[in-house]
């Protein structure tokens, strides 16, 4: 007597799951997309259609979008935050490059002590931090510019930025650096020439992290910043809530604004963050 299932009904069974799968991750994207949608859909609310009248707008319009792209104070906003989330990607990776690359080749007693450390640093409340550094910006005169944003940014995203990128290096094999070395380049030339060509794609989805977290920031954007014309763009949304009334369509309208940076930077390096990602999971 056989037993078992037979190939046609193995096949039947595996078009099944298949089917349930792809309902099931269907559902799960479509649950995570509804909120997105939603406020898509309702920034074109009119000004004069309440949110109590439904959840889905019945009047639609340009006009907040129109009020938003017209407000001077919103489009500095948007360069502001460019520069500084640009800037502190830019030194997060400058100063974590160097670090995670002491780490992967130099070994010594407290390395791995050393490397808890910085993590913990991440875990500290910066609300914390910055009663302390809003006093000490203060004292060296750099209150209420860029500066501060850019550097405690930075320093908070650098921890990430190290074990990242660690495990990078970590998977470039060191024979490539001393086949560089016995040809005379220096220790530098190598890692410039060599290695950080080679860790392109993990650079560039670190990079784009660091970004995200540093636009989005609010409480620094608000504690180091007091002149209107420095103002952050997280600030610009926050700004559409009064303290007797809240601009329900200017906030979802300037938020939806707020995000296209981020998608933008997220289409031309989709595929590096992915490579990216997958590039410490083998030591070569």
């Amino acid at each position: 007597m056989k037993t078992g299932l037979s190939l046609q009904q193995r096949h039947t069974l595996r078009k099944i799951y298949l089917f349930f799968g792809y309902i099931s991750v269907g559902l799960i994207v479509l649950i995570w997309l509804t909120p997105i949608i939603w406020m898509i859909v309702n920034g074109f609310r009119d000004p004069t259609d309440p949110f109590f009248n439904g959840i889905l707008p019945t009047k639609f319009s340009l006009v907040n979008f129109q009020k938003v792209l017209s407000n001077k104070a919103t489009m500095r906003a948007f360069g502001n935050s460019m520069v500084v989330s640009s800037s502190s990607a830019l030194f997060t990776l400058i100063v974590g490059c160097l670090a995670a690359y002491g780490f992967s080749r130099y070994r010594f007693r407290l390395s791995s002590a050393i490397r808890v450390l910085i993590l913990i640093i991440r875990l500290f409340p910066g609300v914390l931090l910055s009663i302390a550094l809003f006093h000490v910006a203060g004292k060296i005169g750099v209150y209420d510019t860029f500066l501060p944003l850019i550097i405690l940014n930075g320093l908070l995203n650098l921890p990430f930025s190290i074990w990242i990128m660690d495990t990078m290096f970590e998977s470039i094999p060191i024979e490539l650096e001393e086949a560089a070395w016995m040809d005379g380049a220096t220790r530098m030339v190598s890692v410039f020439k060599i290695i950080l060509p080679l860790i392109a794609p993990g650079l560039a989805a670190t990079g784009a992290f660091i970004f995200l977290l540093t636009w989005n920031e609010y409480l620094f954007a608000t504690a180091f910043i007091r002149s209107p014309e420095k103002m952050l763009i997280t600030t610009a949304i926050a700004a559409n809530i009064g303290q007797y009334n809240v601009d329900f369509t200017g906030l979802i309208a300037t938020g939806m604004l707020a995000s296209v940076p981020l998608l933008i930077v997220f289409i031309f390096i989709q595929r590096f963050i992915v490579s990216g990602l997958a590039l410490g999971a083998l030591k070569g």
